[in-house]
């Protein structure tokens, strides 16, 4: 099975080389297709460092925010499975066997556990609940996975939404009781935003944020909502 990896980016170089690296090693062993979905809105050096791998399919989104860019890069995809990955998140070195065995079993949609790249208690808290299904469970930095056909069905991620993108598309998943799975061997997600913002502060921001997005609050509000409260880029 080929797994396209779709990467939106917007002004990501330095993260961006570190997960190219990786990933067109392992596409030199696995059937893996490597797309960067850039947005239109990027003005760093993003373009240049993906000429210096050549095994990666480099676009152009005519739209910017995550959702578009994704959906963008679906339609090129040539992949059965398309795994979408944050630019600042590390997949574990298993990741093909372990998403490829996952749809051998009869899953149809997934996405990953994982841990920061930094260690305290507080940060580990905080990742073993992704291990587990649950209520938060499946958006974030969880990088989800279909099978094109399933991606297809659930009509792609909705454009509307600017934030909570990967929230909106799980929701569908479980209402259409698609099957999925969460992989345990972990991903690797950046702990940036807690260097700039207490771990209270940033909890308190994550689940004010999800509520409102629970109690129907349009996405261009959450989105100036969290970069208020958050020092952090969305």
């Amino acid at each position: 099975m080929r797994i396209s990896v779709i990467i939106p980016v917007y002004n990501e170089q330095e993260n961006l080389a570190k997960r190219l690296s990786f990933l067109c090693e392992q596409a030199n062993k696995f059937s893996i297709e490597i797309i960067v979905s850039n947005s239109p809105e990027t003005t760093d050096a993003t373009p240049n460092v993906c000429k210096n791998f050549s095994n990666l399919h480099f676009i152009n989104s005519q739209k910017k925010g995550r959702s578009a860019q994704m959906n963008f890069a679906a339609k090129q995809a040539t992949g059965e499975i398309l795994l979408f990955l944050h630019a600042d998140v590390a997949l574990p070195n298993n990741f093909y066997e372990e998403v490829t065995n996952a749809i051998k079993y009869g899953f149809k949609a997934g996405f990953f556990a994982y841990k920061f790249d930094k260690e305290t208690r507080l940060l580990n808290l905080n990742s073993s609940f992704t291990k587990n299904d649950g209520f938060f469970a499946g958006g974030g930095d969880q990088c989800q996975f279909f099978t094109k056909e399933t991606f297809q069905k659930l009509q792609g991620y909705n454009e509307e939404f600017c934030i909570m993108e990967d929230f909106e598309m799980i929701d569908k998943v479980r209402k259409q009781q698609i099957p999925y799975t969460i992989i345990q061997s972990l991903a690797t997600v950046s702990a940036r935003k807690y260097d700039h913002n207490s771990w209270l502060k940033v909890n308190l921001i994550n689940g004010y944020v999800f509520l409102k997005y629970k109690l129907g609050v349009h996405p261009t509000k959450l989105r100036k909502t969290y970069k208020t409260l958050l020092r952090e880029s969305v």
